[in-house]
């Protein structure tokens, strides 16, 4: 087949594609670069934020320390300063001699160890080989073998120069003696050379405490560690990491300045020539309620299970905020910010840490229960009294501690008034001083509310079981560990479980229980009369809440205890007490120190033993005494002799006498006791 002919114009001998190359070969260049800078700053928008905040941040610190150092030669001229810091130097001139001798023994001691040391890692190192081989060969002639060749070594002579220049030759095992012997004796000079410094130490630790007392900020040398940490940050992701709860926040690779020491205001870190905050200034200010982490440290909680938004999330502020459609749980707006509080505290009626800073969220629980919601939506907490005691308890507790907070609060804002700049921003800095003395009258207004509070709950509650504090006055004692052996058995509708408890575990847990309760005594009554008693409690309604007889027999209510054999376990001049006045304590109870107060705590007052309804303030702290028993049982205005005479029929009400009962004297057993309570 003939050639076809040569084309005047070929198209590969006279087409260039050279500028298709260029081109193709710009855009991959220009792609790579930017692919190079989307690796390193478009996909880390968090550099930009770190580097901003290690230049304020180093700046604000410089301001800091200069105030720091001011407020510090103040606190240097207190006499008590002084006298600490000659206890510091009489203590250093004391002990100087002695220092220098223990550190001198213990340098030679150091230097012996090296020298030794140096000598002695080498040879155990082929110790240690040899020993591999031979642990590893398989036939007992190898081992035979390598177990001779580490025996030969190990009499082998190392030389060892100390440095004084003198040589020692020692084989393995007295290198390896002299080695742990220079080792402890290295160790006993360490704790002699600190037995020696004990006094400057102490005296020293006194100083540095006295110091960071008095100071309202940090002190110099704790600024110092500050601008060395900013100093050498390096850019990196800041990341929370919870296992347990599956929870990854790397918010603070952004918001570096959260959990600093200081307090960092966005006007704080704004640049000398910008009017107003701007992003970077917003992101790097503290939590605005530090005390808050205290109780909520972020390394354990993380910080989107309160705040919401994508923690994990750091290629754009919008994806870390969760602001986009692919996210279902975005970060709430300031204005909703205790909305997170719900996650931990949604059956918490009022929220412990005080209704100044969780205003809204406790506002929205009050209307919650103020509206009538909970009357068609349940809801947990809200319908339990106990739990509204408890909180009002701790709600005493943080007014209190706010009290001192705020207390200390004045004092900085009015010193920073003392060296304002202008007379503007020292009235601005005293009027919140003032207010916040101010705030302290109005917080002791709320725990006088919360006083009250407390003694109506105090009044009307009541728990499922009985005060277990009376048991040494209301019960018979051999009952006791029978009734825990089996309760169904004694009364078979009883809301008491059986917990299947062995004969030791019973023994115990009688221990406990009869060793702590009251050793009070009880007013002795006389014997009344049973058949007017049983008149009485057939006729003032007992019956409506108690019933008598068991099986078919069984008349009465089912909402309090069966009665019928209440005579094998009850004590007559208890029981008397109960039908005449079922809310008289035995000993008011402090729920504040949680603990019952006895005429000891009054009698360290100067006080009389009296205490009621008119008398319910607690002598130790102030705070309202539980003086009621928590019962839901009324009074039924019964005379003395009326509540004799029921006694004495419901005494008579048994199936056996309660001396029947076996023996019981273990209960008085310390050792049982202690068990009894694990």
């Amino acid at each position: 087949m003939p050639d076809k002919p040569i084309p005047e114009q070929d198209p590969i001998t006279s087409k260039s594609y050279a500028a298709h190359y260029l081109i193709a070969t710009i855009i991959l260049i220009a792609t790579l670069f930017w692919a190079l800078w989307d690796e390193a700053w478009g996909q880390r928008p968090w550099k930009p934020f770190q580097e901003q905040f290690k230049q304020r941040y180093g700046a604000f610190l410089n301001t800091a320390r200069t105030k720091s150092q001011e407020a510090e030669k103040a606190i240097a001229k207190d006499q008590d300063y002084a006298e600490l810091s000659a206890a510091v130097k009489k203590a250093a001139d004391d002990s100087a001699v002695a220092a220098k001798a223990a550190r001198e023994k213990l340098d030679d001691a150091g230097a012996r160890l090296l020298a030794v040391q140096s000598v002695f890692t080498d040879r155990r190192a082929y110790v240690n080989a040899l020993t591999y081989e031979l642990e590893t060969s398989e036939s007992a002639s190898s081992k035979a073998g390598k177990q001779k060749d580490i025996d030969n070594y190990k009499a082998q002579q190392a030389t060892v120069e100390f440095p004084d220049g003198t040589r020692k030759k020692y084989n393995f095992e007295e290198l390896e003696r002299t080695y742990n012997d220079i080792r402890d004796e290295r160790t006993k000079l360490s704790l002699e050379l600190g037995d020696v410094l004990k006094p400057v130490t102490d005296a020293r630790a006194k100083l540095d405490e006295y110091v960071t007392d008095h100071m309202v900020d940090l002190t110099p040398a704790q600024i110092d560690g500050l601008k060395k940490k900013v100093s050498d940050w390096d850019p990196k992701i800041v990341q929370i990491n919870v296992a347990e709860a599956n929870i990854v926040d790397r918010c603070e690779s952004c918001h570096m300045g959260a959990r600093e020491p200081l307090k960092i205001t966005a006007a704080a870190l704004t640049p000398k020539s910008e009017k107003k905050p701007d992003e970077y200034a917003n992101a790097f200010v503290s939590h605005p309620m530090p005390e808050l982490l205290n109780v909520h440290d972020p390394d354990k909680f993380g910080c989107s299970p309160c705040h919401q938004g994508n923690g994990r999330a750091t290629t754009s502020v919008e994806k870390a905020h969760g602001n986009y459609e692919h996210w279902l749980w975005p970060l709430f707006p300031k204005e909703n910010a205790q909305a997170g509080c719900q996650t931990c505290h949604a059956a918490d009626m009022v929220l412990v840490s005080g209704d100044v800073q969780f205003a809204t969220i406790n506002a929205g629980k009050d209307l919650f229960r103020q509206r009538g919601c909970n009357g068609c939506h349940r809801y947990e907490g809200y319908d339990k009294e106990p739990e509204d005691l408890n909180n009002i308890g701790q709600q005493i507790k943080q007014i209190e501690t706010e009290k001192k907070d705020n207390l200390k609060q004045a004092a900085y804002v009015m010193k920073l008034a003392d060296a304002a700049e202008s007379n503007k921003e020292a009235n601005e800095l005293n009027q919140q001083g003032v207010n916040l003395r101010v705030a302290n009258s109005k917080l002791d207004g709320r725990l006088q509310q919360l006083d009250f509070q407390s003694h109506s709950l105090m009044q009307d509650m009541k728990k499922i079981g009985p005060n277990l504090k009376d048991v040494r006055l209301k019960l018979n004692k051999s009952w006791i560990p029978v009734w825990l052996k089996k309760p169904s058995e004694f009364r078979p509708t009883t809301k008491m479980p059986n917990f299947r408890l062995n004969d030791h575990q019973i023994q115990a847990i009688s221990a406990f229980i009869w060793q702590s309760g009251f050793t009070d005594s009880l007013p002795k009554h006389k014997p009344g009369n049973a058949e007017h008693g049983k008149e009485l409690f057939e006729s003032r309604g007992c019956l409506a809440c108690h019933s008598i007889g068991e099986g078919d027999q069984m008349r009465g209510g089912t909402f309090a205890a069966n009665l019928t054999r209440v005579g094998e376990k009850a004590n007559y001049d208890y029981l008397v007490r109960w039908i005449h006045n079922a809310r008289e304590r035995t000993r008011p109870y402090c729920p504040y120190e949680k603990k019952d107060i006895g005429p000891e705590d009054y009698a360290k007052k100067g006080l009389p033993y009296q205490w009621d309804l008119g008398h319910s303030k607690c002598p130790n702290d102030g705070h309202e005494l539980q003086v009621q028993n928590m019962t839901v049982m009324p009074s039924l205005r019964l005379a003395p002799e009326d509540a004799e005479d029921i006694a004495t029929y419901l005494i008579s009400q048994k199936k056996q006498e309660p001396s029947s009962y076996a023996d019981a004297s273990f209960m008085d057993d310390p050792k049982l006791k202690e068990e009894g309570k694990k």
